[in-house]
């Protein structure tokens, strides 16, 4: 054995002499073998290193008898003793977004479609109760990790004494009122499994009977005292914990609050590591991991695994004796065989503010039916996915052959909620945005929100939304919002003219259905405002305002797999519709003498017009994705120059009508008609840090409206990125043939 390693192994050798001195004789006496049993420590993610340990058993043959686990040794334990084997839980975690499952954001994916504008693009939202802030008791509620242990604990749905599980097994938390140590054998596996990783103000407590709990790392971190209870004779502790961590170690709030919330179990865990007889400690090799570092799950695997190699002579020899002693057949996947379950009631309890018959009918399922695991995490998810709740869990009791009760709770979000974020951007300087999200406001099973975004160019954006339909996945809405930008025209030659004070505002009214969370279509009426009010010029000025009735029809696709930076997926936006009813009050002058707008090559006419945005996003492998964008806007007729134009420029979408084009600011081109196609390759090369060079190509004056021929660009742009928590960090050098010019465009957080 390597001396370097932190492994004790007490009464080992002894026991190993006199399992071959005294086999023939338990032989004969008939006595049972030994039992052995194995303590997992809680460590965060750095208990991911247990699956070493797990897979060095497996190959060793040595069968375990009782389980004993804290925290993240409570799951991968639990799991263990369910039936998985150590390879297939290495591949389930190698498998899991573990930044969506601790974090309190569910995958974008999950969200219903007329949310996902809205979602997670705020760095602070505070809930409201009554008036009053609302504090939770922990930051993360955790519904994604609840969910994705409900669907790999589906096999033991029928089974809730833990103790007859393939190996017996208990779990630890801690009584949040009293301080005292909670073992968990019954009940609900997914919920104890959750009450045992409940770190204390970071997880949110858990709720088992009349106690709320917590990690039980707060008290007991190893619980090795309770495998010798359950009746083992030989314990295999593997402890991934590295204890109290020194001051300098401590840098970030988490790694304070986890300090802090540790202090009794230190004691606790020196006479738990005395009574282990095979002891791993795997501290050294997991030094320049935290409990956080969920980031990297790959390398915490394989250093458990070179410890486990290391381990596997010492397995396999009192696996060895063992069978002499007694043989036993070895199966390392121990799991029993599930089946899809027929449901024969559902019942919805915490509802306080949302209508039961909201709930039940977003969760689309019904009694009679049968469903697998993935189905019911699915209908819980697009329940989860509208917002209104902050947790929904379920339990499973059997009322007969295949047949189970449904037992949903659910935790409801408060019904309001203030947000706050900051943006700047190359177009619209920095900004401030403050948000103020109603649910229920006037009529339930309703969201309703109103943006400010302050600025030197403000915005402002209204939505009221009533979901509808049997299915609850019809919605009608009613919408507001105003832009007011300063905006710089250029000629033909893309050198500036002059500036305006650009003015837009619409309200109106759609209806909405939505095929799933991903896909909708709809149709709607707006009334819109266009304002130009130019600065002083030599040149040609429009100037004045026009108010106009724009009737449409729409379908949208987001399949994105996260906001920030997306990996794989589509998002898609066609909308075509019928501009008429247009009141001019525009006016144009030259050199201060006014024209005629019919003379200056300026109608008014009704027009039909249809528009096409799309993202597709390809990975080739973890850290490269190739992004395909493709834009077409027209308005039809040759005679359309009025000022409904499209603004082509600027690499993110901050303004109405825009065709964002690399190499371009906003506005450096202004037509009726055009067709653009981007291409760009996103690199991470860092951990959340992006290189993303980009090219692109667009043909525009489609419609010959003004000059009786096609017009081309061609643009090019090596880009930064960063995904913070404000949102993408960004700068990108750029170039366009067409300008001739080097450009650098900034955006820092979220858009409005």
């Amino acid at each position: 054995m390597n001396p370097g390693r932190r492994y004790r192994i007490n009464r080992y050798i002894l026991l190993i002499v006199l399992f071959s001195v005294y086999t023939v004789a338990y032989g004969q006496q008939g006595s049972g073998r030994p039992k052995m049993g194995l303590t997992l420590s809680g460590g965060g993610a750095r208990g991911l290193a247990h699956i070493g340990i797990l897979e060095a058993l497996d190959s060793a043959g040595l069968k375990i008898d009782y389980l004993t686990g804290t925290s993240m040794g409570s799951i991968i334990g639990g799991l263990y003793a369910l039936g998985y084997s150590g390879d297939s839980i290495e591949s389930i975690a190698r498998k899991m977004d573990w930044n969506t499952l601790f974090s309190n954001q569910p995958n974008i994916r999950d969200i219903a479609y007329e949310e996902k504008a809205e979602y997670n693009k705020y760095i602070i939202e505070i809930p409201f109760e009554y008036g009053r802030p609302k504090l939770a008791s922990g930051v993360i509620s955790g519904e994604a990790l609840w969910l994705q242990l409900a669907k790999l604990c589906w096999p033991a749905k029928d089974e809730k004494d833990f103790t007859k599980f393939n190996i017996p097994f208990k779990c630890v938390a801690t009584d949040v009122a009293t301080g005292q140590i909670v073992t968990l054998d019954s009940g609900e596996l997914v919920t104890s499994l959750r009450a045992s990783m409940a770190i204390p103000s970071v997880f949110t407590a858990v709720t088992i009977g009349k106690r709320k709990l917590v990690d039980g790392g707060v008290v007991r971190n190893f619980p090795v005292i309770t495998a010798k209870e359950m009746g083992a004779d030989i314990v295999i502790g593997s402890n991934v914990s590295g204890g109290l961590r020194k001051a300098d170690q401590l840098i970030t709030p988490i790694d304070i609050i986890y300090q802090l919330g540790f202090y009794k179990d230190a004691a606790d865990f020196e006479m738990e590591r005395k009574l282990c007889d095979v002891y791993i400690s795997l501290q050294k090799e997991l030094e320049p991991y935290s409990a956080a570092s969920f980031g990297s799950v790959d390398s915490i695997i394989e250093a458990g695994k070179r410890v486990g190699r290391e381990m596997y002579p010492y397995f396999k020899h009192l696996a060895d004796s063992l069978n002499e002693i007694q043989p036993e057949t070895f199966v390392s996947n121990r799991l029993p065989f599930s089946t899809d379950i027929e449901l024969s009631s559902i019942h919805v309890s915490g509802l306080v503010h949302s209508d039961e018959k909201f709930f039940i009918q977003r969760l689309r399922l019904k009694p009679g039916g049968c469903y697998s695991a993935e189905q019911l995490k699915n209908a819980v998810d697009n329940v989860f996915g509208t917002r209104f709740y902050k947790l929904i869990t379920y339990s499973l009791s059997p009322e007969g052959y295949g047949k189970s009760r449904m037992d949903i709770t659910a935790e409801e979000n408060s019904l309001t909620s203030v947000k706050f974020a900051l943006n700047y951007n190359t177009f619209t300087n920095a900004m401030a945005i403050i948000n103020l999200t109603q649910r229920n406001f006037i009529i339930k099973n309703s969201r309703s929100f109103v943006s400010l975004g302050i600025s030197e160019n403000p915005r402002l954006q209204a939505e009221y939304f009533k979901y509808l339909g049997r299915r609850r996945n019809f919605g009608f809405g009613l919408n507001t919002y105003y832009e007011n930008n300063g905006i710089i025209f250029y000629d033909e030659h893309f050198d500036k003219m002059q500036q305006y004070r650009n003015k837009f505002a619409r309200v109106g009214m759609n209806v909405q259905f939505a095929f799933n969370g991903i896909m909708a279509i709809g149709a709607g009426t707006n009334w819109e405002y266009i304002k130009y009010k130019p600065t002083l010029s030599p040149y040609l000025e429009l100037r004045g305002s026009t108010n106009q009735m724009n009737s449409y029809g729409y379908f949208g696709i987001n399949s994105l797999d996260r906001k920030i930076y997306p990996t794989r997926g589509m998002l898609l936006n066609f909308q075509s519709g019928y501009i008429y009813n247009q009141h001019s009050g525009i006016r144009v002058s030259a050199n201060g003498t006014p024209i005629d707008v019919d003379s200056a090559g300026i109608t008014f006419n009704n027009f039909q017009y249809a528009n096409l945005k799309m993202k597709y996003y390809i990975p080739f492998n973890d850290r490269a994705v190739l992004e395909l964008d493709a834009t077409g806007m027209v308005n039809f007729g040759r005679e359309v120059s009025g000022v409904n134009t499209y603004f082509v420029g600027g690499m993110n979408d901050v303004m109405h009508n825009q065709v964002p084009f690399v190499g371009l600011y906003e506005g450096q081109v202004t037509t009726t008609s055009i067709s653009a196609v981007q291409v760009a390759w996103q690199w991470e090369f860092l951990r959340n840090v992006f290189a993303i060079p980009r090219i692109g190509a667009a043909v525009y004056d489609l419609n010959a409206s003004t000059s009786g021929k096609y017009k081309y660009l061609s643009g090019y742009g090596l880009g930064a990125g960063y995904s913070s928590r404000l949102g993408p960090i960004e700068g990108t050098v750029m170039y366009s043939d067409q300008s001739g010019k080097v450009a650098f465009y900034v955006n820092l957080g979220f858009n409005f």
